[in-house]
């Protein structure tokens, strides 16, 4: 089963997630067969992030990290350190982590970067802080072309 505490911290960075991904609210909703409106009330916690809904979404932040490798890497380091292995990751370096992607993502969704332009600046910043996201963007890319995303959960 997936861990309560895993959807949670899912939904609790849901709007980043999106944001890194270059989606609205009714694209993501499209992508996972709910409305605007559903993705809106997550974001803001207006509902509960229930476990078919996070499956789904999980489904297509997998696709998008196949399809889609080299421009990525930001989101693949969010979800390795924090939702999928934060214990592997000091309280630091997920608050830097955080920071930085929530300082960069708005230039994804407005579309004055693109996701490779930003995803490479994330990496270049977080690297010159001394964390170094690259074993964990391979390690999130390999896991999730081998079905990492099950994590072996049951």
């Amino acid at each position: 089963m997936y861990e309560d505490d895993e959807i949670q911290r899912f939904q609790d960075n849901l709007l980043l997630i999106r944001k890194v991904l270059g989606w609205s609210e009714e694209e993501f909703g499209n992508r996972i067969g709910v409305t605007r409106q559903t993705i809106n009330n997550l974001e803001t916690k207006k509902n509960k992030l229930n476990k078919t809904q996070y499956i789904a979404m999980r489904a297509i932040l997998n696709n998008e990290i196949i399809n889609s490798k080299e421009d990525t890497e930001m989101l693949v380091c969010l979800l390795e350190t924090i939702i999928d292995n934060p214990e592997n990751y000091s309280d630091e370096e997920r608050k830097k982590i955080l920071e930085k992607a929530n300082l960069l993502a708005p230039a994804i969704i407005t579309k004055s970067n693109s996701r490779k332009e930003v995803s490479k600046e994330f990496k270049e910043i977080l690297e010159t802080l001394g964390i170094g996201i690259g074993i964990a963007v391979a390690a999130g890319i390999a896991g999730m072309l081998g079905g990492y995303f099950y994590k072996g959960k049951k």
